[in-house]
């Protein structure tokens, strides 16, 4: 049955005349983890103050508007504490990283998506060609607070699976060959609101994190920034690029590790730390993963796919094969039948 007492009806125990004054519980041993969890919350979900001359949008999490045109101007409204997810749209765009012997120049078909993290060099602008009578580039920009979602990584694990890719964001990413499901996505972000808006973000962002196939933009060093942790993360994505484009070529631990700038042994630790797995065993994984796809889809000889995806022999390459697949190569193909053309 509900208790429909008011406040001043229910009766009051009258204190002991010696007993001690009650201290107030603060929330967290009035609530126990879930009082701190609920103060952590407020703390964390409290609106920044909007500033003089920006407009309530400043607070959302996830902030949508139409590829700028003039480079100019896209360079000066840039926020360096933003990341920012271009959507190039049907016109080509241009991006620009650095400056004098260092700026680097990047240009992108129509449909392609560019992650930029934030901190990146403050000459950095990107350029939308206007499509012919109009002044529009139907591209769309995603902007997203880097330190909201440190905030929320804490307050919710499951946003950490995002992390990886946001620190690669800090050199600039181009995804390759992203499905038109992703792409609608993004624009329903733009069409929605509300709660509605950060579920479509949230399932964008985890699509985003989990596509293999990217290109890391910048080689250019983030200057003066203390990133610490991020920073060692940047190094191993730079070493993994480098890896993912030159499997199967003689890679070597210390050649690798000079490309980031670390030592053998120091870049052995963090390789291995970042990515669960020694140098030579993530070399051979991609070898073996190529050699996959094409004894699935080529007819060519087992012994020509070992010497292309980088094995010095076959006896060799037989052995790793096994090793990871748990059956021959001539098996594996057997497998797979009508799938080579």
């Amino acid at each position: 049955m509900l208790n429909t007492m008011t406040p001043a009806s229910v009766p009051h125990a009258h204190p002991h005349p010696h007993a001690k004054a009650a201290r107030p519980l603060s929330p967290a041993r009035r609530h126990g983890a879930r009082g701190i969890e609920a103060a952590a919350w407020r703390k964390a979900a409290s609106p920044a103050p909007v500033r003089a001359g920006e407009t309530g949008d400043i607070c959302a999490t996830v902030r949508c508007e139409p590829a700028s045109g003039p480079a100019a101007h896209a360079s000066a409204t840039r926020c360096m504490h933003d990341h920012e997810l271009h959507l190039i749209g049907a016109a080509p765009a241009r991006l620009r990283i650095g400056s004098g012997g260092d700026e680097e120049v990047h240009s992108f078909a129509p449909g392609t998506v560019v992650l930029l993290g934030p901190r990146l060099p403050r000459s950095l602008a990107f350029e939308h060609r206007a499509l012919p009578g109009s002044g529009s580039t139907d591209g769309l920009v995603l902007r997203f607070g880097d330190e909201p979602l440190k905030r929320g990584m804490a307050l919710f694990p499951e946003l950490a699976d995002a992390g990886p890719l946001l620190a690669r964001a800090r050199l600039g990413v181009r995804f390759v060959g992203l499905e038109a499901g992703t792409i609608a996505r993004l624009r329903r972000v733009e069409a929605s609101s509300g709660l509605a808006r950060f579920a479509e973000f949230a399932a964008l962002l985890n699509e985003l994190a989990q596509w293999r196939d990217y290109r890391v933009l910048s080689g250019v060093a983030l200057a003066g920034e203390g990133l610490g942790e991020d920073a060692r993360t940047l190094r191993m994505c730079k070493a993994i690029d480098h890896i993912r484009d030159n499997y199967a070529e003689d890679l070597s631990l210390a050649d690798v590790g000079a490309i980031v700038g670390m030592r053998e042994n120091a870049f052995s630790r963090s390789f291995r730390r970042t990515t669960g797995q020694t140098f030579t065993d993530f070399v051979i994984g991609l070898r073996v993963a190529r050699a996959c796809r094409l004894l699935a889809t080529t007819r060519q000889h087992v012994s020509s796919i070992c010497y292309e995806v980088g094995f010095n022999n076959v006896s060799n390459f037989n052995r790793h094969f096994r090793r990871i697949e748990g059956m021959t190569p001539g098996e594996f193909r057997a497998r797979h039948p009508g799938t080579a053309g």
